[in-house]
């Protein structure tokens, strides 16, 4: 049974390969987004420090290499846990829409 309130959108369907930093359990830390919704998203760890524990908090800080103003201190929960990616579900949804974020990474994309 599907619990998304919100569809998600795969970044590599872009072509995008976005790395973000988060802030949690008392350091920043590098990861990858998989995929995004405005509800959470997808984060694959990409600096080889230790998993988030389920229930976890953390702030997305801002996207590395590329710039949404939405994507700018996002609070989230961590929902669950899968090998090195974790889900995160956001305190707040993003102030976009599901078209939005398309096109939004669209332009991204170029």
């Amino acid at each position: 049974m599907e619990r998304r309130r919100h569809a998600r959108i795969f970044l590599k369907a872009y072509g995008l390969n976005q790395s973000c930093r988060l802030h949690m359990d008392g350091m920043d830390r590098v990861a990858r987004i998989i995929d995004i919704s405005p509800g959470g998203s997808r984060l694959l760890l990409d600096d080889g420090g230790p998993m988030p524990a389920h229930g976890a908090r953390g702030v997305l800080l801002r996207g590395e290499n590329f710039r949404l103003a939405y994507l700018v201190d996002v609070a989230y929960t961590v929902a669950w846990i899968n090998g090195e990616e974790f889900g995160a579900s956001f305190d707040v949804d993003l102030d976009a829409s599901v078209s939005g974020l398309q096109a939004d990474l669209a332009d991204l994309a170029g």
